[in-house]
């Protein structure tokens, strides 16, 4: 069970972000406190009503979980100027709401007086949580779902920075449609992606052995945000736990392992205990299928037992 109650925090230009406290009932209250961080454009509930049943989860685990809308989104104050979702998301990837989530730490601990929290969220959530915890030392750990390590934007194409892994899943889809006359006449009709379509079938990733420079360090014309690895490093170097989940059908873990991980994993030798990646099977990602959420459940409620059980 959990108390939920709404709540109002102003962040550093003085709007007004609304969002939901869930305050565990008859467990006991745990000292350091979970704050669910708005993935993308989507609101404090999140898609398929996600973070109403994550903050029920946890609650019960005995922490008081925070969801909020940042500003310009949801119920919050403030705009959004970007006429682009792929613009405004890019702007997510470079830190756009770090200031909301200090904003609401800082409400935590001047009004609850939780002083350590744990940030988790899908996608754009995930992102903002990193940055945030890089940049606040009151953040313990992140568990975040799908975290985005490229940078979107209307400017960037992304039929330039296809990954191999999802170079070999397309190209399995597209092989899989030969006999389809549905797909025959969207190609003919010009609806399809030739971009895509072209770096698929006809060009192939160098090979990842050759790419992989000896200092690490993402090649100059890959598209991985450039604040990623600073964030990680410094959220892994100072002993903060990650837990980052991936949809086994999303292209996300791809991109984190191709265009991240394979340059950067030397680095991280000695300090793979705060690093745990999983990946979720058969599951898309907004976790849109109960058996997905279900899993998801279990590995964040025992990463947070094993690494905070005591707080």
């Amino acid at each position: 069970m959990d108390d939920i109650v709404p709540v109002i925090i102003k962040n550093r230009s003085n709007l007004r972000l609304y969002g939901m406290l869930h305050t565990p009932v008859g467990a006991h209250r745990k000292n350091i406190a979970i704050i669910l961080l708005s993935p993308g454009i989507k609101s404090r509930i999140a898609p398929h009503r996600l973070y109403v049943e994550m903050a029920q989860r946890y609650a019960m685990e005995g922490y008081v979980v925070l969801r909020f809308d940042y500003n310009g989104l949801g119920d919050s104050e403030g705009d959004v100027e970007e006429a682009f979702v792929a613009d405004l998301y890019g702007s997510i990837q470079r830190g756009r709401y770090v200031d909301d989530v200090i904003a609401a730490m800082d409400y935590m601990e001047k009004d609850l007086g939780m002083g350590k929290f744990i940030l988790g969220g899908l996608c754009g959530g995930a992102i903002t949580g990193l940055l945030a915890g890089s940049r606040d030392s009151r953040v313990a750990g992140l568990f975040g779902l799908g975290i985005p390590v490229i940078l979107d934007g209307t400017q960037v194409d992304p039929a330039k920075y296809i990954t191999e892994g999802q170079a070999e899943r397309l190209r399995n889809m597209y092989f899989g449609k030969i006999t389809d006359i549905a797909a025959w006449k969207r190609f003919l009709s010009f609806r399809s992606d030739f971009r895509v379509i072209w770096q698929v079938l006809f060009k192939r990733s160098p090979n990842s052995a050759l790419q992989k420079p000896v200092a690490p360090s993402a090649p100059s014309n890959s598209n991985l945000n450039p604040i990623f690895p600073l964030a990680f490093q410094e959220m892994v170097f100072s002993s903060r736990k990650l837990l980052l989940i991936f949809s086994e059908m999303d292209r996300l873990y791809w991109e984190y392992n191709e265009k991240f991980w394979q340059y950067y994993e030397s680095m991280y030798r000695n300090h793979m205990e705060y690093i745990d990646v999983r990946i979720l099977k058969n599951a898309n990602h907004i976790l849109s299928f109960p058996e997905s959420r279900e899993e998801m459940y279990k590995w964040t409620c025992e990463w947070l037992k094993e690494n905070y059980g005591d707080s």
